[in-house]
């Protein structure tokens, strides 16, 4: 076999690394629909998102989405609570996480475009703001 065949088999192999939908993770809900845009802003500051609760609601136990595929629990998310939450927390179903970005980063960050909270059978629109790169 030539090297440019073994150098692309070699590649090809490395690319199917964490392709495996892992059973324990979730899977965006995409038989729900998004019931309202809650009046939640989510700012993203370099490798992490701030937002508070700013409406009149509280929030038990949750899960927040981001651009539709990663997500991250919460405990909780209270009437005039802020939270800041590190991006890199943020897993997809096959467990990569969320790129971040920040200094010591060695690709590209992702783009943060949506951010979304899935409370019971609700899917509530956050509002995002500052995109930092």
């Amino acid at each position: 076999m030539s090297a440019g065949v073994l150098v692309a088999l070699a590649l090809a192999g490395c690319g199917t690394a964490g392709s495996t939908v892992r059973d324990d993770l979730p899977r965006y809900p995409e038989t729900l629909k998004q019931a309202t845009t809650l009046d939640v802003q989510v700012a993203r500051e370099e490798t992490v998102v701030r937002m508070t609760n700013t409406t009149g609601r509280s929030f038990g136990a949750c899960r927040m989405w981001i651009n539709g595929w990663y997500a991250r629990e919460l405990n909780g998310f209270g009437v005039g609570e802020t939270l800041e939450l590190p991006l890199n927390e943020f897993t997809d179903r096959y467990g990569t996480s969320f790129r971040a970005g920040g200094f010591f980063a060695t690709e590209r960050a992702d783009t943060l475009a949506q951010a979304q909270l899935e409370v019971g059978n609700e899917l509530l629109g956050l509002i995002v703001i500052g995109q930092a790169e």
